[in-house]
């Protein structure tokens, strides 16, 4: 039954993986988790290759310290025209947490950081994904106060999704305050490049979630089916201020 699933799989054959799945799950309920993974393809509504889907079949997290000049994109963020204002985004349910628009990558002065962004991705981790490249088509701004939440959600509008933190409190105390990515799979791989090895250093959670406790300039990227939820209580910072933003694999 197994080999059938993964034959439906990789031939983006998703809603038949749903219909197999269910029955896997009468005698094996330890594969319930891959409902909610072959649920968001189904619903991503786009043919991906097979060595593509094969690479993204095992979740993945990768995090990267850069070098950009956060303070600059922050100005820019505070010129921001609709700065506070309410938008279709000001009612999801969070708490203390203000997002702007997701279009910032169409904006001329966010074009920038946009472009850093995804040559960044597409220079470090796309060898992981069989050199697809990625585009980035969402960009936007967050700002999250001391006792800021954000629930748990995940992007089932993109296939990798991240954020580049530009102001946090790196000394936080609260031991649950950070990006919660919850691993419902038991096996999340974590890459953490290192520029003196100029490299990723991998490592396998098998806990039930992952916490990133972020430091400034961090960028982290993981796929857009994990969801993920913000504590950012205990901050000693007023706000923390972070880029998320949302990738697709070219066609081309």
């Amino acid at each position: 039954m197994k080999i059938l699933l993964n034959f439906f799989y990789l031939n983006n054959f998703f809603r038949l993986c749903i219909y197999t799945l269910k029955l896997i799950l009468i005698f094996n309920k330890k594969e319930k988790c891959r409902l909610a993974f072959f649920n968001f393809f189904k619903k991503r509504k786009k043919l991906f290759s097979k060595d593509l889907l094969e690479s993204m079949y095992n979740p993945k997290v990768f995090i990267i310290n850069t070098k950009v000049k956060s303070h600059e994109i922050i100005k820019k963020i505070y010129n921001y025209p609709n700065l506070y204002k309410q938008n279709k985004f000001s009612d999801h349910g969070h708490i203390e947490v203000y997002q702007s628009d997701h279009n910032l990558n169409q904006m001329e002065s966010f074009f920038a950081i946009s472009k850093t962004i995804t040559n960044l991705v597409n220079n470090k981790i796309i060898s992981f994904y069989n050199f697809h490249r990625l585009l980035l088509i969402e960009m936007w701004f967050v700002m999250t106060k001391q006792s800021g939440l954000i629930n748990k959600h995940s992007h089932f509008n993109s296939d990798l999704s991240g954020v580049l933190y530009l102001k946090v409190d790196n000394q936080s105390k609260n031991l649950s305050s950070g990006l919660k990515i919850y691993n419902s799979f038991k096996k999340l791989e974590i890459y953490t490049y290192s520029s003196s090895s100029n490299e990723f250093e991998k490592e396998v959670c098998e806990k039930e979630h992952f916490l990133f406790k972020p430091n400034t300039n961090d960028l982290i990227i993981f796929n857009s089916f994990l969801e993920h939820s913000v504590d950012n209580s205990g901050a000693k910072i007023s706000e923390r201020i972070s880029l998320p933003f949302n990738l697709v694999f070219s066609d081309k």
